[in-house]
């Protein structure tokens, strides 16, 4: 049964208020409503244009709804940096471009009122960012941008524009956006992606959506000396072949680093007892930034006892 929108919006005023204080502001937001409004609802009339060699970025100024505005031209312009910043960190890493859109060769990115920070939904749609959150929040911006990026890098495998995936897959599709936050930017949107799965050590693996992307650091070996990021090249490309990535993790996995069960048992271990190693403290991996600028990696290391 669907809950009237006055329903829905006592609720998301409760969660923001809520969001704001745990790390998980806009999660919610978007999980529940990215689907109802972002693409249901008509986009503003763009006004202003920039493009770029990879990016055609548009946004307003005389929306009717204020949310929709960004006044600041210098906003628009550090996002496209920003984004052309991780598609050469994407291109480099995995040898090819990020998804494009049948006939074009360059990205749309719009900012409007959205419910969500960002959005990268249907593949061939533009990447859509929260216009009101980008004014608001400066510390999302990053991460933001190379996590809806990483979609089209996801596309480009095959995902949802060949094969889909069998539910639950969001500790997958947005657990890798969010490692790839880490990846280029050594910093997260939101503070739960990198502590929820350990301060809930009983949280299911396979439903906790962006907030597994500690799994695939592990995966990478990116909380030890020395990361291995091409394991996330192999993985991409075996669910390329195989269009399946339960199927394609196990066969990267036990190629690397043998029996699978044993790995898996292993990031349980280290998930309980400690997960990053107290070598140097480097960006990306074991300095992980916030939105407010702040090392949560040392924050879970204090509360692990480590």
């Amino acid at each position: 049964m669907k809950l009237p929108r006055l329903a829905l919006a006592i609720l998301l005023v409760v969660s923001l208020n809520v969001g704001a204080r745990t790390g998980f502001f806009a999660y919610s937001r978007g999980m529940a409503y990215a689907q109802l409004n972002t693409l249901d609802s008509d986009m503003p009339s763009f006004e202003n244009r920039l493009e770029t060699d990879h990016f055609i970025l548009k946004w307003t100024n005389k929306s009717r709804h204020s949310e929709d505005n960004i006044k600041d031209p210098q906003i628009i312009k550090d996002t496209a940096e920003y984004l052309e910043q991780a598609w050469t960190k994407y291109t480099e890493l995995f040898g090819r471009k990020p998804y494009t859109a049948p006939g074009r060769d360059k990205i749309e990115v719009v900012f409007r009122d959205i419910d969500c920070f960002g959005v990268a939904d249907p593949p061939d749609g533009p990447i859509q960012f929260n216009s009101d959150a980008w004014v608001h929040h400066k510390g999302i911006r990053q991460p933001t941008s190379a996590h809806e990026l990483f979609h089209k890098m996801q596309y480009a495998y095959g995902y949802k524009t060949v094969w889909k995936p069998q539910r639950p897959y969001q500790w997958f599709t947005e657990g890798t956006a969010a490692w790839s936050e880490v990846f280029v930017w050594g910093r997260v949107s939101r503070t739960c992606k990198v502590d929820a799965i350990f301060k809930d050590t009983k949280m299911d693996l396979y439903h906790s959506d962006d907030m597994a992307m500690p799994f695939w650091i592990h995966f990478v070996q990116g909380n030890h000396e020395h990361p291995n990021n091409h394991l996330m090249v192999e993985f991409f490309e075996k669910c390329e072949q195989l269009h399946n990535e339960r199927l394609a993790l196990n066969e990267v996995i036990q190629k690397t680093y043998g029996p699978v069960d044993a790995f898996f048992n292993a990031f349980e271990k280290n998930r309980k007892n400690g997960f990053w190693s107290d070598t140097a403290c480097p960006i990306p991996y074991r300095c992980i930034l916030g939105p407010e600028g702040n090392d949560i990696v040392g924050e879970v290391k204090s509360f692990q006892g480590k």
